[in-house]
């Protein structure tokens, strides 16, 4: 009797996380749609064309919860109410509006009567703000049914599939509705070959020259293939001269009555403009650069010409000779549309003008090319302030204030100056103990030039020949000034010359010649014997990384960023980046000590460092996407103290990181310092320090999907550690399983896959359009950090374990997404 009572509560619980206490007589839920395919369609785009769908559930269970968000907005939304308050700011604002004796009241007064009854009318419309969170419950529609059928087959039809079959299965069951979408698609259709019709003469010898360019023929018939070839004819002739060609001129005639077999001859047609024999080409009579608008008649005009570009310019004047290296407009050339936005693309890159536009005039007879732009202002500044959450902190945020000033054009070669300035106070775990209470204060500045060609020797026409790549050289030197609170302060002074260029806008490619610091660091003394007490265990090392230095490397970087990678699009984008670096190298030039008879006692550092990393997003739907991510890099110090700078290790654990850890926790390998537990039973492990390493591996999985409005959430799997080349970081010591010593966190290709460290949690994401701010649980799975057979240790969980941040689990606020 209890369990029959028990499944009754059960089964009405989950009837009502559904909505059935929603509905009318007769009415039932739309549960659930299947489509039954055996064809290679994508799923996906077959459900798009369905007319009504099942509600969304919240992760995966029998609870509709946007439907709860929904009725409890209507339940708040009074239209009565809204209507008369619609009425009384209406007349408020009438008599205002009648009573203003300007003008500008009068449009003002307007202004803010059309804001206020427009954000009603949007809630009468629309519905409040939580019903356009919410869905609305989705009752049963057999009308739909039909038009999702209809929807089908013409989508099926567009693909190929001309003789598709579609049925339905319509089942009831408690108030909810299942449907089953039986596709049947039979053999499609393809195209097996193209007969061209194209009226003018030089039309055609252009398009049979670029004919390997088609890309239709052996193809399965598409619809969505003419609307590229048609993409693709309307590029080759506005490239090559013909400004006025209109994609309404490629026509295309299907015909399946030729050919047997289901293939298909489509005819293309190359129609000549209405009323002319053929199309006209136009080449450029002229080009005329201004720095203002076109409107814009001024007395203080000057014009200039070089290299066949006329460049007319009001108050400040700019360099002809680095503009022409970034306009591939040419005077008696042909009108290419490629060039027209490569030229655009280029002078919008300078940061110099507000804005590029290029526009061209045949009303004169001539084919004049103007590029008319606005500049940006001389001088400009901004600042920013507000709490910073850092990747490796561990605890509240703290506030921070950044400051920058900008010049352009000083020297009169296009160069940008740029001062930066910032001040911050972080919560962050100390190097050798568990303390998080504000332990960072960190400010500096740097004042950088950057210039928009490469400071080196070359010809003017490859100078002009890389323009398209949006060359830069960046000089910078600043100072940095750090206090770790009671371990060290460290104050850095730094230069450095850098060279970027891009290709496309996706590949971005950076060279760093040389940059340089000084490093001047100030031991506490609990934070000294800290110190010697490492070097006293052999890990000389790790004490070297805190001694006073000087940092030379060169490095090299290149970034390949496909769809905008990390702006939220919906579409499939990606990200890899690459770098390498080699430090000390420039010691041969500077001298094997340099600062040695201006400094006592100075580290130097020779060292070899590479890291790749690989990022990815998959939409999975409109409302869900896969991400997942794969971070490698080595460092191998060759220097006679075999150290790194201590900010060239590698760390793991942290809120981009493997999440289950405290930042720089982890590792290295299966190397850890053991504690015995509070009441003196259980060995813990104790990650009272951070864990550099020469090695790391990290790879993550995240599943992401709308919540509610702006707030997703996330579930994910992290997994990854640090490794030593050698062991020269960590103490050799006694572990509390008796063991003998510790682990020493050497990578070994026999070892390291049992030292991979595991950890999973979910998390929210709260899209704020202009930042997004994140929070994640993650929980240990696997800990490298205790002896084999006893590291898979979800299995040992408990409630109480679930709240214990110290040893299981960790809390990451951070903002953005974690890669």
């Amino acid at each position: 009797m209890k369990i029959k009572i028990l499944l009754l509560f059960i089964t009405v619980s989950v009837s009502s996380c559904i909505g059935t206490k929603y509905l009318k007589k007769d009415e039932t839920i739309l549960y659930k749609q299947n489509i039954k395919s055996e064809g290679p369609i994508n799923e996906e785009s077959l459900q798009t064309q369905l007319t009504q769908t099942p509600n969304s559930r919240l992760l995966g269970l029998p609870i509709a919860h946007l439907v709860h968000v929904y009725k409890w907005g209507e339940s708040n939304l009074d239209s009565a109410k809204l209507l008369r308050k619609r009425e009384r700011i209406t007349l408020k604002y009438d008599k205002k509006i009648a009573g203003a004796k300007s003008d500008s009241r009068k449009t003002k007064l307007t202004s803010k009567k059309i804001q206020k009854t427009e954000k009603i009318e949007k809630t009468l419309r629309e519905g409040n703000q939580l019903m356009r969170w919410g869905e609305q419950l989705a009752v049963f529609d057999s009308t739909q049914l039909i038009n999702s059928t209809i929807n089908l087959r013409n989508y099926l039809f567009s693909k190929g599939y001309f003789n598709a079959k579609i049925s339905t299965n319509v089942t009831h069951r408690n108030q909810r509705t299942f449907v089953t979408y039986k596709i049947l698609e039979s053999k499609p259709y393809t195209i097996d070959s193209i007969v061209y019709k194209i009226q003018d003469k030089q039309v055609k010898s252009l398009f049979e020259a670029n004919i390997n360019q088609q890309k239709m023929v052996g193809k399965q018939y598409d619809q969505e293939l003419f609307g590229k070839e048609r993409d693709r004819v309307y590029d080759l002739m506005s490239n090559n001269g013909y400004y006025d060609f209109k994609k309404q001129y490629v026509l295309f005639e299907v015909d399946s009555t030729q050919l047997d077999d289901r293939r298909l001859l489509i005819r293309e047609n190359i129609a000549n403009p209405p009323g002319k024999s053929q199309h006209r080409t136009f080449r450029m009579d002229s080009v005329i650069f201004s720095n203002e608008t076109a409107l814009t008649n001024s007395q203080n005009r000057q014009t200039e010409e070089y290299h066949d570009i006329t460049y007319s310019f009001t108050n400040d004047k700019y360099p002809e000779r680095l503009l022409s290296w970034r306009i591939f407009l040419e005077k008696d050339s042909l009108y290419s549309k490629q060039n027209t936005l490569e030229t655009q693309k280029q002078l919008s890159y300078l940061d110099i003008f507000k804005f590029v536009n290029i526009n061209y005039d045949s009303s004169g007879g001539e084919f004049i090319a103007n590029i008319f732009t606005s500049p940006l202002k001389k001088y400009q500044t901004s600042t920013d302030m507000g709490l910073s959450v850092l990747e490796h902190a561990q605890g509240p945020p703290g506030p921070f204030f950044n400051f920058n000033a900008k010049s352009r054009n000083v020297f009169g070669g296009l160069e940008i100056i740029q001062l930066d300035g910032n001040a911050s106070i972080q919560g962050i775990k100390s190097v050798s103990e568990d303390n998080t209470n504000y332990s960072r204060f960190q400010y500096g500045g740097q004042l950088s030039v950057t210039f928009p060609q490469f400071l080196f020797p070359m010809r003017e026409s490859q100078r002009a020949a890389i323009g398209r790549y949006n060359p830069r050289t960046k000089i910078a030197t600043g100072v940095n000034f750090e206090d770790r609170k009671d371990e060290y302060t460290r104050t850095t002074f730094n230069g450095s010359m850098s060279y970027i260029w891009q290709v496309k806008e996706s590949t971005q490619f950076t060279l760093k010649p040389f940059d340089l610091s000084y490093i001047n660091s100030i031991n506490s003394d609990s934070f000294a014997d800290t110190l010697k007490a490492l070097e006293d265990s052999g890990n000389q090392s790790l004490v070297s990384s805190f001694q006073s230095s000087f940092v030379s490397f060169t490095s090299f970087s290149t970034q390949f960023n496909q769809n905008n990678y990390g702006l939220g699009g919906r579409t499939n984008s990606g990200l890899w980046q690459g770098y390498i670096e080699t430090g000390g190298n420039l010691q041969s030039i500077l001298g094997k000590k340099p600062l040695s008879n201006s400094f006592d006692s100075l580290e130097y550092y020779h060292y070899v460092k590479a890291s790749v990393d690989v990022r990815r997003t998959n939409r999975l739907s409109s409302k869900s996407s896969l991400a997942y991510r794969l971070n490698l890099g080595m460092a191998y110090a060759y220097g006679s103290n075999k150290a790194l700078p201590y900010e060239k290790y590698f760390f793991a654990g942290g809120s981009n990181s493997i999440r289950a850890w405290q930042p720089r926790r982890l590792g290295p390998g299966a190397y850890a310092v053991y504690s015995t537990s509070d009441d003196g039973g259980d060995i813990e492990v104790n990650n009272s320090r951070e864990q550099p390493g020469d090695i790391i591996m990290e790879a993550s999985v995240e599943f992401r999907r709308d919540l509610v409005g702006f707030i997703d959430y996330a579930l994910f799997i992290d997994a990854g550690n640090i490794w030593l080349w050698n062991s020269e970081t960590v103490e050799k010591e006694t572990d509390g399983y008796g063991n003998g010593t510790n682990d020493d966190g050497v990578f070994r290709l026999k070892t390291f896959p049992k030292e991979i460290a595991v950890g999973a949690g979910f998390g929210l994401r709260f899209d704020f359009s202009f930042l997004v701010l994140r929070t994640d649980i993650a929980y240990k799975m696997v800990d490298p950090a205790y002896p084999l057979g006893q590291r898979f240790i979800l299995g040992d969980y408990q409630l109480n374990d679930l709240w214990d941040f110290k040893n299981r689990a960790a809390v990451n606020i951070g903002i953005g997404y974690p890669f």
